[in-house]
C-alpha cells in the first residue's frame, strides 16, 4: 500500500476522502488501529503493542524509523495506560498522528460547566491614564526550546522533527553558530544567553513573564532528567542576569516526558504520575514566589501571587486543557480542579478590588485546547472582565492576538489574548522577545498594556559577522496608532484588518512570521488570520460566520504540535 500524503483541502472523514478521493494513509492508519484493539482484545503483550505501533509510525511515514522507535518508547506507558483502556473509534488516533486531514474525530467527552456566580459587575468605561503616570515595563519570554546539543557547521535538514546536532553540512545545509534560519532547528544556549543579556542592558525589565516551553523539540528521545536539565540550567541563567527581578513562569507542553503528558493529580502511580515535575518546579519556581503560592503548583502546576496591592498574577497550567495530552481522555472534567480554583480566585479580587493578569502558555482559543475547557475559561474571562487585566500566551511561535467576547444580544469585547512570538527559530522564525509597557502602580492604576514591542536578533548578521544585534521590529503605537491596549481598541484593530486587507498586509502578516517566510497572504489565509482573531472560543462553528471562510472545518481541525 502506498502511503504518499495526498495534501489537504477538502475532508470527509467518514469515507477517508480527501477533495473526493481516497486518502490512502489515513485508511492504512485506521487498518493498523483496528489490529491494534484485536491485540489489546486479546491481551497481547505490551512488546506486541508498543511493536505494532512502531511498525505503524514507519509505514505511515509519520517519521523516519529511528524517531518512530524513540518515540513510541518514550510514550509506552502512555499508551498502554491510556489509550488502550479506552475504546477509542480510530479516527481520534489517526487525528492525532497525522493530522486533521484524516478528518474531524468524533466528540468522547462529556461537556461540563464549572460554577460560575451571578451578579456581574456592569464594566466602568475605560480611560486612559494620564501620560506621565507610573509604568511598568514587563518582558515576556516564551517558547525559548534551548538546545544543549545544537552544533554549528552541522546538517541543517536531516530528515528528523529537530536538526542542527548530528553530522557535517556543506554549504547553506550547514547550523549557524548562533542559529539556523530555514531548518527545523532550535537555538543554541548561546542565544538564549544573549537575550538576556540583551534584556538585563537594554530592556531593564520590572518583571518577567516566562511562559513555557522549555526543552528542545527532540521529542523521541527526551528523559525526565533532560526535562529536569535544561529547566535548571535556564531558570539558573534568568536568576544570574536578573538578580533582582521578579520572575512569573508557567510551564509548557514541552516541559513534560514524554511532550504533552501532563497527568492529572488523580493518577499517582510514580512512572506515570507528573508529581516529579510539579515539584520540581515549585522548588525552582520557589526563588521567585512566595510560599503561598507553592503548594498549588505541587498540587497540578499552577499558582497566583499578589504582586502588589492592587495586582495579582495567575498562572494556569494550561496543559489541562490540551488534546494531545491523553490522559485527558480518560477524565477532561476540570482537572486539577483548576477553572474551579481560578473562579474562587477571581471572585476574591473582584470583592477586594484587585487587578488580576492571566499568565498560560497554549492559547484556550485554539483547537489544540479541548472545546470543553475553553467554553468554560470563555465564560470565566466574560464574568470577570473588569477584573482579569490582561492574559499572556505563547505555544504557536507566531505573533498574533485573539479575541473574546460576551454573549448575545451586545457581544462586546471582554477580553483577549498576547500570543507571544517564541526565542527560538523553530521554524524559520526570527528570534524574538516581546516588551509590554503597563500602566504601573499608582492610586488608580488600570494595569493595562499601554504598549507591546517586538525585538528581533539579526540572526543572519550573527552568523555572519559574529555580532548580535537586537533590532526593534515594530511597536504598537507606530504600527498601529493605538494609544493603549484594551479589549475595545484591539476590536478596533480586528475591524481595520477586516476592512483594509492592505493595512493587514503591511502590518499583521508581515510580524506575524517577521517577514519568514516572505510570501503573500491570498484571499484564503487573509479569511483564516481573521478567522483566527476572533476565535478565542475553542471549535465554535458559528465564531466566523460572518468571515465567509470557505472550507471553515479545517480551520477548526488544524493541527500542529508546537
Amino acid at each position: 500500500v502506498s502511503t504518499q500524503s495526498t495534501g489537504s483541502s477538502g475532508i470527509n472523514a467518514e469515507y477517508g476522502l480527501l477533495d473526493g478521493k481516497l486518502n490512502v494513509k489515513c485508511v492504512a492508519c485506521e487498518v493498523f488501529v483496528e489490529t491494534l484493539q484485536v491485540l489489546v482484545s486479546l491481551n497481547a503483550s505490551s512488546n506486541e503493542i508498543v511493536g505494532l505501533i512502531t511498525k505503524a509510525c514507519i509505514v505511515l511515514k509519520i517519521e523516519d524509523e529511528r524517531v518512530c522507535s524513540y518515540i513510541t518508547e518514550e510514550f509506552r506507558d502512555e499508551f498502554i495506560t491510556v489509550i488502550l483502556r479506552l475504546i477509542l473509534h480510530p479516527t481520534w488516533l489517526c487525528y492525532a498522528a497525522i493530522g486533521p486531514s484524516c478528518g474531524e474525530p468524533p466528540d468522547i467527552f462529556t461537556f461540563w460547566n464549572v460554577t460560575i456566580p451571578g451578579n456581574k459587575r456592569t464594566p466602568e468605561p475605560l480611560v486612559r491614564p494620564k501620560d506621565g503616570v507610573p509604568t511598568l515595563k514587563v518582558v515576556q519570554l516564551s517558547d525559548v526550546h534551548v538546545d544543549l546539543e545544537y552544533t554549528p557547521g552541522s546538517i541543517t535538514k536531516c530528515g528528523e522533527p529537530l536538526c542542527c546536532r548530528d553530522g557535517k553540512g556543506v554549504s547553506e545545509d550547514q547550523a549557524g553558530f548562533w542559529g539556523s534560519l530555514n531548518a527545523p532547528c532550535d537555538i543554541p544556549l548561546r542565544t538564549y544567553k544573549n537575550a538576556l543579556e540583551f534584556i538585563s542592558k537594554e530592556i531593564q525589565p520590572d518583571l518577567i513573564f516566562w511562559t513555557g516551553d522549555i526543552p528542545a523539540h527532540n521529542v523521541w528521545k527526551q528523559s525526565r532528567a533532560d526535562q529536569i536539565n535544561h529547566i535548571q540550567i535556564t531558570a539558573d541563567l534568568i536568576s544570574q542576569y536578573f538578580p533582582n527581578i521578579m520572575v512569573y513562569p508557567s510551564l509548557g507542553n514541552h516541559e513534560s516526558s514524554p511532550v504533552d503528558s501532563f497527568p492529572p493529580p488523580g493518577i499517582t502511580t510514580e512512572h506515570l504520575s507528573n508529581s516529579w515535575l510539579n515539584h520540581f518546579v515549585e522548588k525552582i519556581w520557589s526563588r521567585w514566589l512566595p510560599p503561598e503560592s507553592l503548594e498549588t503548583i505541587g498540587y497540578a502546576g499552577y499558582y497566583a501571587v499578589q504582586y502588589s496591592e492592587r495586582l495579582r498574577i495567575i498562572s494556569l497550567n494550561t496543559q489541562y486543557c490540551d488534546n494531545l495530552n491523553f490522559w485527558l481522555y480518560l477524565d477532561n472534567k476540570d482537572p486539577g480542579n483548576m477553572l474551579k480554583w481560578l473562579v474562587s480566585e477571581l471572585s476574591w479580587a473582584e470583592r477586594a478590588g484587585v487587578k488580576v493578569i492571566v499568565l498560560g502558555h497554549i492559547p484556550t482559543g485554539r483547537s489544540d485546547c479541548m472545546k470543553a475547557f475553553s467554553w468554560n475559561y470563555y465564560r470565566i474571562i466574560d464574568r470577570f472582565e473588569s477584573t482579569v487585566v490582561g492574559q499572556y500566551m505563547g505555544h504557536t511561535h507566531q505573533d498574533h492576538f485573539s479575541m473574546m467576547y460576551s454573549e448575545e444580544p451586545d457581544h462586546h469585547p471582554t477580553g483577549f489574548q498576547f500570543i507571544s512570538p517564541s526565542l527560538t527559530t523553530y521554524s524559520n522564525l526570527k528570534p524574538a522577545i516581546r516588551v509590554y509597557t503597563l500602566d504601573g502602580i499608582h492610586r488608580k492604576s488600570t494595569y493595562r498594556p499601554l504598549k507591546s514591542e517586538t525585538w528581533l536578533l539579526d540572526l543572519n548578521r550573527a552568523n555572519e559577522r559574529n555580532e548580535t544585534v537586537w533590532k526593534l521590529e515594530y511597536d504598537s503605537v507606530t504600527a498601529y496608532n493605538m494609544t493603549w491596549m484594551v479589549p475595545d481598541t484591539m476590536h478596533q484593530l480586528y475591524k481595520r484588518f477586516k476592512q483594509d486587507k492592505g493595512f493587514f498586509d503591511k502590518t499583521f502578516w508581515k510580524f506575524k512570521f517577521h517577514e519568514q517566510p516572505d510570501s503573500s497572504c491570498d484571499d484564503n489565509c487573509y479569511k483564516y488570520n481573521l478567522c483566527e482573531m476572533i476565535t478565542g472560543r475553542s471549535r465554535d462553528p458559528n465564531i466566523c460566520k460572518d468571515i465567509s471562510l470557505d472550507k471553515q472545518e479545517e480551520f477548526f481541525l488544524r493541527h500542529k504540535m508546537c
